[in-house]
């Protein structure tokens, strides 16, 4: 691919899919594929051949009516309205576990916790609850795919702000800026969900 995909805009990316472009396509497919397939994962209960599924229908659906998508919201926020309803097809099939609970009921809130979000740190007890390793994966699972990718490469890569950086194309500045939204997305979302879930008063 010659084109710099990711320094497009998703409305750019919308006109270039509908103009034919197939690597366009496949950029945004390579883009959210591992995002949608951990949202869709925890919502059904860790159910591997589902979520799959879920994200499949989630793409062909998206396709299909990629014309409606209007960039008043994120491309990722668009992609998570339609995953949620293939995701709610597939619950119906199923009992649900708790977690899965904990989340579809918290969705509404979790859109909003990411709409406002700012610039303060992250709390210390997030980092510390090492116990909470599912709730962790099913918060990060809720975050936009590059606030996702910049605190796994921060906290489990270990790679410093300048590598960080470098991977997305940004200035340590940007990046740094990012890593922080991103820090406190994660924190107010494990909070609401932890909450949720009865783990916190």
């Amino acid at each position: 691919m010659n084109t710099d995909y990711r320094s497009l805009s998703d409305v750019a990316l919308r006109d270039r899919i509908l103009a034919g472009d197939q690597d366009a396509a496949r950029f945004v497919f390579e883009e959210h594929f591992d995002a949608l397939y951990e949202f869709a994962h925890y919502r059904l209960g860790g159910d591997r051949a589902q979520a799959e599924d879920a994200v499949q229908d989630t793409f062909v659906v998206a396709l299909e009516s990629l014309e409606s998508f209007d960039g008043r919201s994120s491309l990722h926020t668009w992609l998570c309205g339609i995953a949620k309803n293939k995701i709610r097809a597939h619950r119906r099939k199923r009992r649900p576990a708790a977690l899965e609970d904990v989340l579809e009921g918290a969705d509404e809130q979790i859109d909003e916790i990411l709409a406002r979000v700012s610039s303060e740190p992250l709390p210390d007890w997030v980092l510390q609850r090492k116990e909470t390793r599912e709730l962790v994966g099913a918060t990060l699972s809720s975050l936009p795919p590059d606030y996702r990718r910049a605190l796994i490469d921060k906290y489990v890569a270990g790679r410093s702000v300048a590598q960080i950086a470098a991977t997305v194309g940004k200035s340590e500045k940007a990046a740094e800026s990012m890593l922080t939204r991103a820090r406190l997305a994660f924190a107010d979302v494990f909070e609401l969900l932890a909450r949720k879930r009865g783990e916190l008063p």
